[in-house]
Formats: C-alpha cells, structure tokens, sequence
C-alpha cells in the first residue's frame, strides 16, 4: 500500500474534522462586481502587464483553474469558466463559492481599490460576520486627499484627524513594505515627518505617500492607536506585485520596532508567510511575544510543494497557537474558495507530517487545525470574545437555508427554470412540500412542457409531445436563496 494510502487511512478522522471545520478568514478584501473592468485572470497571479501573459504557464494557474471548472462543472478553461460567471451572475457565483469554502467570518481590508468593487456591508450577505481591517496608508492619503487645499494641512491636523477617522474597526493594516520597507524607525522625530508630509502635499494630487519619514510617521502613531483601542496590527510582509521591493519586505527588518519597549504590548500579524522569508517569521514568532503569522496568499498561489514548504516552515518554531488561516481573497469569490480550499488540504498534509514524524499526535493535530483555521483569530482579533464557530454560523441568516425553511418562518419555495425556448418559468410549492418531496424526488412536468415555443404555451409543431407522460425537474440547492419580502399596509 502506497503511502498517500495508508495516510488517509490513518488519518481519516483528521481529514474529516478538517473538512468540517468553519473558517475565520482573518485577512481579505472587497469583491467586485462582474463588469468591473479588472480581469478574471489577474486574480490568479501577482504578475501584471505584459508578464501576466506567461500566467497561464504557471503551477499554481494550472491548478487553480481545474479546482474553478471542477466547483462550476465547466471544462477546464479560462474562456468556460468566464462564461459560466457570466451566465450565473455574481450573487450566485459568491454564494456557490462561499459555501464551498466553509467560511463563517471574514476582515475585510478594503483599503485596496478595485473598481466597482462592493462595500464590507453587500459581504455580510455572504457570510455571517464581515469586520473591517482599515488600511493606515490608504485613510492617510484619503484625509490628504479630502480638503480642496491640501497645503493647509499640519502634522497635528492630520494626527487628530487620523486618530479619530479609525472607528468601528476590527484592526490595522499597513503596507509599507511596498512604500519605503519595512525598515521603521520607532523614533522618527516630528520634525522629519512634518517635512515629510509637506514633500507629499508638494507632489499633488492624487496623494501617494512615499516619503519614508512619514510613512514611518504614521506606522508608529498606528501602533500607539492599536495599544490603546486594544487593536492589531496586519503588516503586508513577503511577496506582492512588482510594486514591491522584496528585499525591503523581509520582515527581519522589523527587528529595531519589535525591540522597542513602548511597543511590546502591541499584536502584530505578519501576513502571505512572509514568502519567501517564512523561515525569519517563524523565528520573530518565536522569540517576540507580539509577533503572529498568517499564511494568506501564499496559500494557494504558491505550487502544492510551494505552499506545504512554507507552512512546515512556519510552524518549524512558531508556536502553533500563533498560526493563522486566510484566504487574501479579493475581486472575485473563487479566490475565497481556492484560499479556503487548498489551505485545508495543506493543513492536512503538513499535519500529518508532524505526527508521522513525531512532533504530533492526532489529538495534538486536531487541536492545531482548530486553533489554525478559528480558534487562534478569534482570540487574536477579539471576534465578540469566546465565540464559537457555531454561534457565528446562528449570528445571521442573510441566505435562504432550505433545510430549515419551515424554521425561519419562509412559508413558500419558489422553483424558476428556463425551458426549452428560453422563457422563465416558475412553480411555487410550500416549504414543508419542498423538504418532504421536492428535495428528493423533484417537481413534475408534463411532455409537452419541454416542447412549448416562445409564442405560446403549447407544444411546437411535430415535436409529438403531449400532456401524456411526466419529467422530473430536480432543484440545485446551490442556488437557493432568501427572497426579500416587504409587508405594507394601506390607509384610504
């Protein structure tokens, strides 16, 4: 017996826990509508312009849009699948995708801009819990951005107003690892960032913050806001788009803050594994008490080898209740489902190592996925403190639960179809019929409904189909969704 074989034996009851658990998804952003004008194939790689052409050579590509065709039942190719989105529409692609992945919570950083893209609320449709990480560089350039005359602004200004635009968050985000690196000086002085702050009014608008000394600035004026509102902090680290300057995102570079004492109180997450530094940030977990991981990203746009290297990286001295799950889904709902999908796979694998090695036992390991994929988030973010898994799941119920139909008070199901001449039609049956007889066994349609035209409702000219004789029209429980119903009452 190969050994995959007697793994999966072995570890069966693992396999299945893991399969079953329901995610916290600690770092995403906003999807985006269907005619957005940012393409299907960019959300397969960090590659942009002219390279994005060698995309679909890539492993992860590859495999990525097998996993897509297999979920929509297409085949596997980038034109059917955009054809199959088309078609569905992005309510059902979402809800199909989502409830795929198994995810119950999701922070959202919406400081990335995407077009047409939909806010954190149109997500809670999605999901019982969607929470808001802000972006500190992004609201900095928004407040710059916001007053006709930009050089009216001061360094006091513009920390009074920052401080009290930081509201109703779940946590921080900050990429300067794409701006100056992640070099930060904790003791920028005021002087340096009031000059720094005038260099960037200077340049215009619309405002890009560059200017290291402000940046840092604002890094460390975050920091004192996340210790005294008890938030974390999630600092981009490890690979990115060509923006980014890798050799200034290795997160070692950190080392002068995570040093200085003011700081120690703070939660930092270091996010995408710190790819390809994932053997430094496991180490900064390991000796810095604020330092957390979270494996995003490259979970699942490395190669299968790619992303279990890293994660066994992680996890060869961080603590396991330090590891974090996300998808860093963002435009479209397939990379929440791809991210979800091939982290458990993943999880899986390398956890199985661990106790073929030694490091584990199978109770250990189940213990492990749990905190990994929930527990660790829940306790890191504060998610309404204690929560489980289940009590997100009963938190909100945006989407029509067939199951539970006649429990949450839906008196009828409606069943659409379009037929055979392309009209929609539609039949209406109690919700105690359609979970008694529907569900299994279908609704019931004569012959000669599979041969009405578009002009009227009766069979076509020889198609010699008549009342006689019955077809079965099954529901596809993945797209069922709540109907909005609205009472009104009326006065003369």
């Amino acid at each position: 017996m190969r050994k995959l074989e007697r793994r999966e034996m072995e570890f069966a009851e693992l396999r299945e826990a893991i399969e079953k658990m329901e995610l916290v998804d600690g770092h995403a952003h906003n999807i985006v509508s269907l005619d957005s004008s940012f393409p299907f194939i960019n959300s397969f790689s960090e590659a942009t312009g002219d390279a994005l052409s060698f995309t679909p050579h890539s492993l992860s590509f590859k495999r990525n849009l097998r996993e897509i065709s297999e979920l929509y039942g297409t085949e596997s190719s980038l034109d059917a699948v955009e054809e199959y989105r088309r078609l569905s529409g992005l309510q059902a692609i979402s809800w199909k995708c989502f409830k795929a992945a198994g995810i119950s919570a999701v922070l959202i950083d919406d400081g990335l801009k995407l077009d047409k893209m939909h806010d954190i609320e149109w997500h809670r449709s999605l999901v019982p819990f969607a929470g808001r990480i802000l972006r500190i560089e992004r609201l900095a350039e928004q407040i710059l951005d916001g007053e006709p005359d930009g050089s009216t602004w001061t360094l006091n200004k513009f920390t009074e107003t920052f401080v009290k635009m930081a509201d109703g968050i779940v946590g921080l985000k900050s990429i300067a690892a794409y701006r100056s690196g992640l070099e930060i000086n904790p003791n920028v002085t005021k002087e340096d960032a009031e000059e720094g702050l005038s260099e960037v009014l200077r340049a215009g608008k619309p405002v890009c913050i560059t200017n290291k000394s402000f940046i840092d600035y604002i890094f460390i004026r975050s920091l004192e806001v996340a210790i005294c509102y008890d938030l974390p902090l999630q600092i981009h680290t490890g690979f990115g788009d060509k923006d980014l300057d890798l050799r200034l995102s290795n997160p070692l570079n950190l080392r002068t803050l995570l040093e200085d004492k003011k700081f120690s109180g703070c939660r930092i997450v270091l996010l995408h594994a710190s790819y390809p530094f994932s053997k430094e940030a496991s180490y900064l977990a390991s000796v810095y008490s604020q330092v957390y991981l979270d494996f995003g990203l490259a979970v699942p746009k490395l190669s299968v080898h790619g992303m279990i290297s890293s994660v066994k990286e992680l996890l060869e001295l961080a603590p396991i209740n330090k590891v974090m799950f996300s998808t860093d889904g963002y435009a479209v709902p397939e990379t929440y489902y791809l991210g979800a999908k091939k982290a458990r796979e993943v999880i899986f694998s390398v956890l199985c190592d661990a106790c073929i090695d030694g490091d584990l036992s199978v109770a250990e390991a189940m213990e492990a996925a749990k905190g990994i994929f929930a527990q660790n988030a829940i306790e890191f973010y504060k998610i309404k403190a204690g929560l489980k898994s289940a009590d997100l799941k009963a938190s909100s119920t945006p989407c029509f639960d067939v199951e539970n139909a006649v429990d949450i008070g839906a008196s009828f199901v409606r069943i659409i179809w379009v037929d055979a001449s392309g009209q929609h039609r539609c039949r209406v049956v109690t919700a105690k019929r359609f979970n008694n007889v529907v569900k299994k066994n279908g609704v019931g349609l004569t012959f000669a409904c599979m041969a009405m035209s578009s002009l009227v409702d009766g069979p076509a000219d020889e198609t010699n189909l008549t009342g006689t004789g019955e077809i079965r029209l099954m529901p596809d429980l993945s797209t069922r969704w709540n109907v909005p119903w609205y009472h009104f009452s009326c006065k003369r």
